[in-house]
Protein backbone atom coordinates (compact mmCIF):
# COMPACT_ATOMS: atom_id res chain seq x y z
CA UNK A 1 0.00 0.00 0.00
CA UNK A 2 1.47 3.76 -1.17
CA UNK A 3 1.67 6.08 1.70
CA UNK A 4 -1.12 8.29 0.25
CA UNK A 5 -3.55 5.44 -0.01
CA UNK A 6 -2.25 4.40 3.40
CA UNK A 7 -2.85 8.18 4.71
CA UNK A 8 -6.01 8.24 2.90
CA UNK A 9 -7.82 5.40 4.63
CA UNK A 10 -6.01 6.62 8.26
CA UNK A 11 -7.88 9.75 7.90
CA UNK A 12 -11.61 7.76 7.57
CA UNK A 13 -10.84 5.60 10.21
CA UNK A 14 -9.72 8.52 12.68
CA UNK A 15 -12.85 10.19 11.35
CA UNK A 16 -15.10 8.16 13.34
CA UNK A 17 -13.37 9.57 16.86
CA UNK A 18 -14.11 12.91 15.57
CA UNK A 19 -17.77 14.83 16.67
CA UNK A 20 -19.13 16.21 13.01
CA UNK A 21 -18.93 19.69 14.59
CA UNK A 22 -15.22 18.85 14.84
CA UNK A 23 -14.73 17.75 11.33
CA UNK A 24 -16.33 20.70 9.94
CA UNK A 25 -14.94 22.60 11.80
CA UNK A 26 -11.66 21.57 10.23
CA UNK A 27 -12.71 21.07 6.51
CA UNK A 28 -13.68 25.20 7.09
CA UNK A 29 -10.24 26.10 8.38
CA UNK A 30 -8.82 24.12 5.58
CA UNK A 31 -10.94 25.34 2.83
CA UNK A 32 -9.56 28.91 3.69
CA UNK A 33 -5.42 27.73 4.41
CA UNK A 34 -2.85 28.81 2.21
CA UNK A 35 0.97 28.95 1.22
CA UNK A 36 0.06 31.72 -1.28
CA UNK A 37 1.46 34.05 1.12
CA UNK A 38 3.92 33.32 3.87
CA UNK A 39 5.92 34.93 6.52
CA UNK A 40 9.56 35.29 7.27
CA UNK A 41 11.09 36.37 10.85
CA UNK A 42 14.81 36.95 11.03
CA UNK A 43 15.80 37.26 14.84
CA UNK A 44 12.94 38.19 16.83
CA UNK A 45 14.06 38.06 20.41
CA UNK A 46 10.76 38.92 22.15
CA UNK A 47 8.50 35.84 23.01
CA UNK A 48 5.50 37.97 23.01
CA UNK A 49 5.81 39.52 19.46
CA UNK A 50 7.03 35.66 17.90
CA UNK A 51 3.71 34.46 19.50
CA UNK A 52 1.79 37.34 18.64
CA UNK A 53 2.71 36.38 15.20
CA UNK A 54 1.89 32.73 15.20
CA UNK A 55 -0.86 33.16 16.59
CA UNK A 56 -2.20 36.39 13.75
CA UNK A 57 -1.30 33.77 11.22
CA UNK A 58 -2.99 31.19 11.98
CA UNK A 59 -6.28 33.35 12.58
CA UNK A 60 -5.63 34.97 9.17
CA UNK A 61 -5.21 31.29 7.24
CA UNK A 62 -1.50 31.76 6.51
CA UNK A 63 0.18 28.09 7.02
CA UNK A 64 4.22 28.06 7.30
CA UNK A 65 6.07 30.73 9.46
CA UNK A 66 9.81 30.83 8.44
CA UNK A 67 12.17 31.34 11.79
CA UNK A 68 15.58 32.89 10.91
CA UNK A 69 17.96 32.25 14.18
CA UNK A 70 21.24 34.08 13.30
CA UNK A 71 21.64 35.82 16.69
CA UNK A 72 18.63 35.17 18.56
CA UNK A 73 16.94 31.59 19.64
CA UNK A 74 12.78 31.76 18.89
CA UNK A 75 11.21 31.49 22.15
CA UNK A 76 7.45 31.59 22.25
CA UNK A 77 4.86 32.20 25.11
CA UNK A 78 2.12 29.66 25.31
CA UNK A 79 -0.39 32.35 27.12
CA UNK A 80 -0.11 34.66 24.42
CA UNK A 81 -0.22 31.76 21.50
CA UNK A 82 -3.75 30.30 23.16
CA UNK A 83 -2.84 27.11 21.11
CA UNK A 84 -2.57 28.54 17.47
CA UNK A 85 1.00 27.29 17.14
CA UNK A 86 -0.50 22.92 16.95
CA UNK A 87 -2.02 24.32 13.60
CA UNK A 88 0.67 25.77 11.60
CA UNK A 89 4.26 25.03 10.27
CA UNK A 90 7.31 26.41 12.12
CA UNK A 91 10.40 26.29 9.87
CA UNK A 92 13.18 27.32 11.31
CA UNK A 93 16.73 27.95 9.92
CA UNK A 94 19.26 27.51 12.76
CA UNK A 95 22.76 26.23 11.48
CA UNK A 96 25.67 27.64 13.59
CA UNK A 97 28.21 29.14 11.64
CA UNK A 98 25.87 30.02 8.69
CA UNK A 99 24.02 32.81 7.34
CA UNK A 100 20.45 31.51 7.84
CA UNK A 101 19.16 34.57 6.25
CA UNK A 102 20.61 33.15 3.06
CA UNK A 103 19.26 29.79 3.32
CA UNK A 104 15.53 30.80 4.07
CA UNK A 105 15.72 33.60 1.31
CA UNK A 106 16.94 30.18 -0.93
CA UNK A 107 14.46 28.08 0.59
CA UNK A 108 11.92 30.73 -0.06
CA UNK A 109 12.78 31.34 -4.06
CA UNK A 110 12.78 27.53 -4.28
CA UNK A 111 9.70 27.12 -3.11
CA UNK A 112 8.88 29.71 -5.88
CA UNK A 113 7.98 32.87 -3.88
CA UNK A 114 8.85 36.74 -4.25
CA UNK A 115 11.00 37.73 -1.19
CA UNK A 116 8.95 40.77 0.03
CA UNK A 117 11.01 42.88 2.91
CA UNK A 118 8.80 45.13 4.74
CA UNK A 119 11.12 48.92 6.01
CA UNK A 120 9.89 52.01 6.64
CA UNK A 121 12.17 53.64 4.18
CA UNK A 122 10.32 51.20 1.54
CA UNK A 123 9.91 51.59 -2.06
CA UNK A 124 6.38 50.03 -2.56
CA UNK A 125 3.65 51.20 0.17
CA UNK A 126 1.77 48.83 1.21
CA UNK A 127 -1.88 50.19 -0.32
CA UNK A 128 -0.66 50.32 -3.55
CA UNK A 129 1.33 46.49 -3.40
CA UNK A 130 0.03 44.16 -6.03
CA UNK A 131 1.24 40.66 -6.34
CA UNK A 132 -0.82 39.03 -8.63
CA UNK A 133 -0.60 35.78 -8.80
CA UNK A 134 2.76 35.11 -7.50
CA UNK A 135 3.67 33.51 -4.57
CA UNK A 136 4.83 36.48 -1.50
CA UNK A 137 7.11 36.21 1.23
CA UNK A 138 6.91 38.66 3.57
CA UNK A 139 10.38 39.14 5.95
CA UNK A 140 10.15 40.94 8.98
CA UNK A 141 13.06 42.09 10.83
CA UNK A 142 13.86 42.29 14.83
CA UNK A 143 12.24 44.83 17.17
CA UNK A 144 15.73 47.04 17.29
CA UNK A 145 17.18 46.79 13.95
CA UNK A 146 14.99 45.66 11.43
CA UNK A 147 15.94 43.45 8.81
CA UNK A 148 19.13 42.99 7.81
CA UNK A 149 21.44 44.78 5.40
CA UNK A 150 21.55 40.42 3.96
CA UNK A 151 17.12 40.53 3.65
CA UNK A 152 17.35 44.20 1.81
CA UNK A 153 20.18 43.33 -0.85
CA UNK A 154 18.66 39.81 -1.85
CA UNK A 155 14.57 40.83 -2.13
CA UNK A 156 12.62 41.62 -4.58
CA UNK A 157 11.46 44.56 -3.04
CA UNK A 158 10.93 46.42 0.04
CA UNK A 159 7.39 47.30 1.07
CA UNK A 160 6.45 49.65 4.04
CA UNK A 161 3.38 50.59 5.82
CA UNK A 162 2.49 54.43 5.46
CA UNK A 163 3.16 56.34 8.92
CA UNK A 164 1.04 59.48 9.37
CA UNK A 165 2.22 60.19 12.88
CA UNK A 166 5.65 61.00 14.74
CA UNK A 167 7.18 57.80 15.31
CA UNK A 168 8.10 55.48 12.03
CA UNK A 169 7.54 52.48 13.00
CA UNK A 170 4.78 50.01 14.16
CA UNK A 171 5.79 46.63 16.20
CA UNK A 172 6.48 43.75 14.52
CA UNK A 173 3.81 41.81 15.76
CA UNK A 174 1.74 45.07 15.01
CA UNK A 175 2.70 45.42 11.35
CA UNK A 176 2.78 41.80 10.21
CA UNK A 177 -1.11 41.31 11.56
CA UNK A 178 -1.54 45.26 8.97
CA UNK A 179 0.32 44.01 6.17
CA UNK A 180 -1.79 40.82 6.40
CA UNK A 181 -4.93 41.96 6.95
CA UNK A 182 -4.35 44.07 3.62
CA UNK A 183 -2.83 40.97 1.38
CA UNK A 184 -5.54 38.63 2.59
CA UNK A 185 -8.23 40.46 1.84
CA UNK A 186 -7.07 40.91 -1.63
CA UNK A 187 -6.65 37.36 -1.47
CA UNK A 188 -9.95 36.34 -0.23
CA UNK A 189 -11.25 38.24 -3.19
CA UNK A 190 -9.57 36.95 -5.84
CA UNK A 191 -10.38 33.37 -4.94
CA UNK A 192 -6.59 32.66 -5.77
CA UNK A 193 -5.08 31.04 -2.47
CA UNK A 194 -6.11 27.74 -1.75
CA UNK A 195 -4.18 24.26 -0.77
CA UNK A 196 -3.56 21.57 -3.34
CA UNK A 197 -5.81 18.28 -2.46
CA UNK A 198 -2.63 16.67 -1.33
CA UNK A 199 -1.81 19.65 1.17
CA UNK A 200 -5.39 19.23 2.54
CA UNK A 201 -5.17 15.76 3.05
CA UNK A 202 -1.06 16.32 4.74
CA UNK A 203 -2.71 18.96 7.06
CA UNK A 204 -6.08 17.00 7.66
CA UNK A 205 -4.52 13.75 8.59
CA UNK A 206 -2.37 16.38 11.38
CA UNK A 207 -5.23 17.89 12.47
CA UNK A 208 -6.96 14.64 13.25
CA UNK A 209 -4.44 13.34 15.14
CA UNK A 210 -4.09 16.18 17.46
CA UNK A 211 -7.35 16.64 17.52
CA UNK A 212 -8.35 13.17 19.07
CA UNK A 213 -7.19 12.34 22.67
CA UNK A 214 -4.89 8.58 22.51
CA UNK A 215 -4.70 9.36 18.64
CA UNK A 216 -1.18 7.16 18.54
CA UNK A 217 -2.58 4.31 20.15
CA UNK A 218 -6.09 4.24 17.90
CA UNK A 219 -3.52 4.57 15.03
CA UNK A 220 -1.52 1.38 16.01
CA UNK A 221 -4.74 -0.44 16.32
CA UNK A 222 -5.37 0.47 12.45
CA UNK A 223 -2.03 -0.72 11.55
CA UNK A 224 -2.82 -3.95 13.10
CA UNK A 225 -6.23 -3.92 11.16
CA UNK A 226 -4.23 -4.10 8.12
CA UNK A 227 -2.27 -7.14 8.82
Amino acid sequence: MSAEAYNTRLIRYLANYLTENRKTTIEQVLSHRTRKVTIALEDIYQPQNASAVVRTCECFGVQDIHIIENTTSYQLNKKVLKGSYKWVNLIRYKQKNSDNTLACIQALRNRGYRIVATDPAGRESLEEFDFGHEKVALVFGNEDKGVSSTVLENCDTILRIPMKGFTESLNVSVSVAVCLYQIMLKLWKSGDYGLSEDEKNELRLSWYRKSIRGSAMIEKRFLESLH
